[in-house]
């Protein structure tokens, strides 16, 4: 992993991340928040530092009623309040979408949120699904959360689920990284764009070169090397959505 040269006098920022799972965090100190962060510090010549702090969600929430916080891979709408004067939104910096994931055995489909109807779902504690969460409320679906993508992968395999709606970059990467090829279909469920925010006003000169990794290559050339990406993708066959060719040399080893 190539280090950039930084002032000892750089100002020093902090990245609360709660992804914690490839193609996010990858190993011990790797994986595409630590990337992030070193691209950040290259793009401000020197002048700030940026480390990485990993967050369970419900303590990021507590953290933001006591302090500004810098938080990556976000999305306006995950978060109350959003479009008040204490948030700032970067550009883009990661397109990702959220993906209906089920059995290759199970014979049923699911393209849109009333396919779920009738069924058992699996989630993540805490995300918000569009067109999802009002069948809940209404109780034409019954919905199991649990922390991490990988345990709903984990749900779904066991049929404890009948369909499960996770990350894309999730699904695909663990797909690839327990060789998984051919035990799932999946579809789009929700395509979405992940920003960077900023609580508070002292921080949000940040953005000017924040807003620039919408347009960096050596960025785009980083995402890509973890299957990841910052522009649109043309549709993709269902039956190979996670393309077995892409590059796993960033994930980490069973």
């Amino acid at each position: 992993m190539t280090l950039y040269a930084t002032s000892i006098n750089a100002e020093d920022f902090i990245l609360y991340s709660y992804h914690k799972v490839p193609p996010f965090v990858t190993n011990n100190t790797t994986g595409l928040t630590y990337d992030l962060a070193q691209q950040l510090e290259r793009m401000s010549q020197g002048k700030h530092r940026f480390t990485v702090r990993l967050v369970p969600r419900k303590r990021l929430n507590e953290l933001m009623t006591k302090q500004k916080v810098i938080v990556p891979w976000v999305t306006p709408v995950w978060f109350k309040g959003q479009g008040s004067d204490s948030f700032a939104w970067s550009a883009p910096i990661m397109i990702d979408s959220s993906v209906y994931i089920w059995r290759s055995d199970n014979p049923h489909n699911y393209r849109k949120p009333n396919d779920l109807i009738g069924t058992r779902l699996g989630g993540i504690r805490g995300y918000k699904y569009k067109g999802v969460d009002d069948l809940v409320k209404k109780q034409q679906v019954v919905r199991t959360d649990t922390s991490s993508e990988w345990q709903v992968m984990q749900m779904v395999m066991s049929n404890r689920v009948d369909v499960a709606i996770i990350p894309e970059a999730g699904a695909c990467n663990l797909i690839r990284k327990h060789k998984l090829y051919g035990k799932f279909k999946i579809s789009q469920h929700h395509s979405f764009t992940r920003k960077l925010m900023i609580t508070g006003n002292s921080d949000r000169h940040l953005l000017s070169y924040m807003n620039n990794l919408e347009n960096d290559q050596a960025w785009e050339t980083r995402l890509a090397g973890y299957g990841a990406r910052i522009t649109p993708l043309g549709k993709r066959d269902e039956s190979n959505y996670c393309d077995e060719t892409l590059t796993t040399s960033f994930l980490l080893n069973d």
